[in-house]
């Protein structure tokens, strides 16, 4: 279509008949100046042109514009204008005044929104076409760099995987209270639901000032997603096609056969010197392996797992058509999305997602507004019932995947992940959801407004895990039929679930501004809201089927049937609201906020919470001791706030009520022994459980200055948590689960800052924004008790999460050295890491043990979290490049990144081959300067053991996106009724710099599906 329509342009140009009407005139600015390029659009129509160098313009138009018609006037950095039309034909002489100044810019805040130049709290925004311009597969991925102290990332890019956000740090140990409160349009939602033309605006409010008004679910910060609406311009159609294909950004590299076969060897000797090099693979199969290769390939292979599991590149694509109506009385807005995204996987992995948004608002009379808003959503994704994710980049070349003539081999030992992927089943998923909003707006004088809104929300998941048993064939096998099947699917088994979750959001609220005299600015809002949400589930399963053809639980045996309910919660939160907002002659501004929340997941007694918040601004720049600096300094406000926010988001929905489960007991009917149903508790509970509190104190400033082409915001901040909900122990004799209880505290301190600059050279349009960010939580008071798993610990006066482990003093190179040193065990020898002993005299000299010789190591978290903008315009042509990345981290070289033959069998990395690694075959030299200790199973609990030997320094720069565009010009396009096309291409994750390893990303994970990086082509176009 649109090749098509570029097509005939010429033709359709050439056939254009005289005008009937003609519009003439010149926009300049307020010093007298010609703009150029400035739009000029007959209101309610597609008919517009440009202005020249000169600033002239000619509108040619098919027949005389209506009464009451207009033109809009708009240019990059300048004031939109309208201007009326007359009955003279006299031509129309338009002024534009600069438009720079981003405080004017209006922003979403809690029930209501507000001119950022009136804050006096802490938030973030960007608009829709920044996340559009940014071309990922989910909104949340979108938001990575783009503000401060907003922190995204993500493990994987795996089809429709989201990324995690943090908001200004962690401020709880429970799981999910660090996640932010999202809402769209008003209301509770999901990012994962929303398609990305669907965004107008995203705001991000990060302290209690702005955030406290939703009370106990904005602890973590809260997120605001405005939707587009359809305004009041009349009507548009735009249709977005994006076509792109996924890369990998790196993958480690492994060794073959052969290099695999040495580093088998070479431990076996290290471990058992007595027993030669060669051990397990005779030097006569090592030094003739590729030979015997070629000859029998079925017998030696040498397989290249990776190339088998994964594609070279994946490809996606995304449809959007957008139709826009409106005038004064209602307004229209109808977005269908649909993204088709293709997996690296060789088969079975893909994800497609139909969305379709429905906004419409009415004026039914002046003093009543209505407004009806429905979003759908199905997605349909395919997994692979086992994901090679785990161990695909592992497994080592000895073993074969298939035979030559097609048939499946064994594997490692009956274990075959290609075999598993192609033909062992399949985990089908598809979800349906409907959320719906239903506004009435009643105005009965004017500044006072009431708010009526009900939003149910609707979802049903429905899940086809099905099992396909696989055969496998040994080399020289030559049966057509096996009896043998790999271990990832032995059966054919069948497990179906179903789960329907509704909710349902109801809020009144009342907003009331006035103006008194002309210095006195207030506003007042007042509201309530209730919150319903239910859950159920149903599992039901079948093992035994006597074929793999028929995907449906008839089809399977009569015996090992499984049918239960599960998974079925209820919660409901009740909360009252207020807020009050004053200015004086906009230069002082005072705000207090005050939400009461009750949660059912407290007892009646505990159930509600009070969170109170009050913050103040000064515009300094309007006192009169800063009148000598207007010529530089535009703007200038100081703001301060202190705010409470609570959470109860904990795992559970009845957590001070004891709950009875299903159970059987054994016991006898007459002489036989009968299973009998009954009911029994499960977990431990503590009656008094209620709110975990967080307080939050801002000092920040706003600035801009040189005519409101610079711009600078910083924030500073502490948070601290309270009444922490978290499990205690309890006496493992009393047969129950640890309960949640109040204990235990957690403080966050952080600063972020933000510069931008923005410009107009001639016919260039260009800007440039920064921000970094950073902070750091440390526990507080938690029960005199630490938590130390997976080499992190959780201790008092320590920051959350940090490396806790030994001190490395390099690798021992003599037999003195070890003799000489207290060692981890008696097996550790020369080639082996070497430890301080820390706690010298507290245990056996000799012994370096785990319970004194460990330390903190630094911090797990990243800091110094930043990212960036540069925009170009010239003419037809834009071009953006998005940057983030990661100032300070301490990463670590885990056991899957650097062990070799971990699991007794897993591939050796190229990364620590040869004279990396300390071994017998280097010399002196060079195993002094070995980066890496021996290959060696007796020592792996020395070697690998959490300490700084493995830790480095795992800070990056990415460049997110890189997108050129060009928009044919609007005087081709208004001759063929099209507003707008424009095409572009995009590179995303294309170009990183780090210290990773190579092959490893340093933002994936190291069993994970890949990071990947995309190139996109794609095509707008507007009538």
């Amino acid at each position: 279509m649109l090749l098509a329509t570029v097509g005939l342009i010429p033709f359709l140009a050439a056939a254009q008949s005289s005008p009937a009407y003609t519009i003439q005139g010149a926009v300049r600015t307020t010093t007298d100046a010609p703009v150029v390029g400035a739009t000029i659009v007959l209101e309610g129509t597609q008919f517009g042109t440009t202005s020249d160098v000169t600033g002239t313009f000619t509108l040619d138009l098919k027949q005389k514009p209506s009464q009451g018609s207009a033109l809009s006037v708009s240019c990059i950095g300048y004031k939109t204008k309208r201007i009326p039309l007359t009955e003279s034909n006299a031509a129309i002489s338009v002024v534009l005044e600069e438009d720079n100044n981003l405080l004017d810019e209006v922003v979403v805040i809690g029930y209501g929104s507000v001119q950022k130049k009136d804050l006096t709290g802490s938030l973030s925004s960007i608009d829709g076409g920044a996340i559009l311009n940014r071309q990922t597969q989910t909104v949340s991925m979108a938001l990575q760099g783009a503000m401060p102290g907003v922190t995204v990332t993500r493990t994987n890019s795996a089809p429709g995987q989201s990324a995690t956000i943090r908001i200004r740090g962690i401020t709880s140990m429970t799981e999910g209270a660090s996640d932010p409160y999202v809402l769209i349009d008003g209301v509770p939602g999901n990012l994962s639901d929303l398609n990305l033309t669907d965004v107008a605006n995203i705001t991000v409010l990060k302290d209690a000032a702005s955030a406290s008004i939703y009370g106990s679910q904005a602890a973590a910060g809260v997120i605001l997603v405005t939707t587009k609406r359809g305004g009041n311009s009349g009507t548009s159609v735009t249709y977005n096609y994006t076509l792109g294909l996924d890369f990998p950004t790196s993958m480690p590299d492994y060794m073959n056969a052969v290099d695999y076969m040495k580093a088998v060897n070479e431990l076996n000797y290290n471990d058992f010197p007595g027993g030669g090099w060669y051990q397990t693979y005779t030097k006569d199969v090592v030094d003739n392996y590729w030979n015997l290769n070629r000859e029998d390939p079925d017998k030696y292979p040498n397989t290249d797992w990776l190339s088998l599991l994964l594609k070279d590149y994946a490809v996606r694509q995304s449809h959007n058509v957008s139709f826009r109506s409106g005038s004064a009385k209602r307004s229209t807005s109808l977005n269908f999305g649909y993204d088709d995204v293709d997996g690296l996987f060789t088969k079975n992995l893909s994800w497609k997602r139909y969305t379709l948004r429905l906004n419409n608002d009415f004026e039914l009379f002046k003093w009543m507004k209505a407004s009806a808003d429905i979003s759908l959503r199905k997605t349909d994704k395919v997994n692979p019932h086992t994901s090679p994710s785990a161990q695909m980049r592992y497994i080592p070349a000895i073993y074969a995947a298939t035979l030559s003539d097609g048939r499946y081999a064994e594997g490692k030992e009956g274990s075959n992940k290609y075999a598993a992927l192609m033909d062992g089943g399949t985990i089908d998923v598809h979800g349906y959801k409907m959320t719906g909003k239903f506004q009435l707006d009643l105005t009965p004088f004017k500044g006072f407004s009431v708010t009526g809104v009900f939003a149910p929300n609707f979802s049903y998941t429905k899940e086809k895990d099905f099992q396909k048993q696989v055969p496998y064939f040994r080399a020289g096998d030559s049966s057509t039929v096996s009896t043998k099947y790999i271990t990832e699917a032995t059966t054919t088994e069948l497990k179906e679930t179903r789960s329907d979750t509704f909710s349902h959001t109801t809020q009144f609220y009342a907003n009331y501004q006035k103006t008194f005299g002309e210095d006195h600015n207030f506003s007042a809002m007042i509201g309530y809201e209730n919150y319903k949400y239910e859950q159920e589930g149903l599992l039901a399963s079948k093992s035994k089927f006597p074929h793999s053809l028929i995907p449906y639980l008839s089809a399977g045996g009569t015996s090992d049937v499984v049918a239960k309910s599960e998974n079925v919660f209820e919660l409901a939160r009740r909360s009252y609201f207020g807020r009050v907002m004053y200015n004086y002659r906009n230069k002082y501004y005072i705000q207090g906020n005050i939400r009461r929340d009750g949660s059912s997941r407290f007892a009646p007694d505990s159930r509600w919470g009070t969170f109170l918040s009050a913050s103040a601004g000064w515009v300094f720049t309007s006192e009169n001791f800063m009148s000598g600096t207007k010529d530089w300094f535009d703007f200038g406000k100081l703001r301060v706030s202190y705010g409470e926010l609570g959470n109860e988001r904990i795992n559970g929905y009845y957590p001070y009520q004891t709950t009875l489960t299903p159970a059987y007991s054994v016991g006898y009917i007459g002489n036989t022994v009968t299973s009998l149903p009954g009911y029994s508790q499960t977990a431990a509970v503590v009656r008094d459980l209620t709110w975990e509190t967080t307080t939050t104190y801002d000092v920040g400033v706003d600035l801009t200055f040189l005519k409101n082409r610079l711009s600078l915001t910083a924030d500073y901040y502490y948070k601290r948590t309270d009444d922490m909900l978290l499990t205690v122990p309890i006496a493992p004799i009393i047969g129950l689960s640890d309960p949640y209880d109040n204990v235990g505290t957690m403080n966050t301190r952080g600063w972020e800052i933000t510069l931008g600059w923005r410009d107009r050279i001639g016919d260039l349009t260009y800007s440039v924004s920064f921000n970094l960010s950073d902070d750091v939580s440390k526990m507080g008071y938690i029960g005199n008790k630490e938590i130390i798993s997976g080499g992190k610990i959780i201790r008092e006066g320590v920051e959350y999460q940090s490396w806790y482990g030994y001190v490395s003093d390099g690798i021992y190179q003599t037999e003195a050295e070890v003799n000489d040193s207290p060692r981890t065990n008696s097996a550790v020898t020369v080639g082996d890491i070497r430890y301080k002993n820390i706690a010298d005299g507290a245990d056996s000299p000799n012994v370096i043990n785990a319970a004194y010789d460990r330390v903190v190591l630094g911090s797990s978290l990243p800091h110094f979290n930043y990212g960036g903008n540069i925009s170009l315009a010239w003419k037809g042509l834009d071009f953006s490049m998005d940057f983030q990345g990661v100032g300070k981290r301490n990463s670590y070289l885990s056991e899957s990144m650097v062990q070799p033959l971990r699991a007794q069998w897993y591939n050796v990395p190229t990364l620590i081959a040869g004279a990396n690694s300390w071994s017998r075959k280097n010399t002196i030299e060079e195993n002094r300067h070995a980066r890496y200790p021996r290959y060696s199973y007796q020592s792996e609990g020395n070697n690998y053991a959490i300490s700084d030997f493995w830790m480095f320094d795992g800070s990056y720069f990415r460049v997110k996106n890189l997108t050129l565009g060009y928009s044919l010009p609007e005087r081709w396009m208004n001759k063929v009724w099209v507003r707008n096309l424009r095409f572009s291409v995009t590179l995303t994750d294309f170009f990183t710099c780090s210290d990773f390893p190579k092959g490893w990303d340093p933002e994936g994970g190291v069993s994970a599906y890949p990071i990947t990086k995309s190139v996109l082509f794609s095509a707008q176009i507007t009538f």
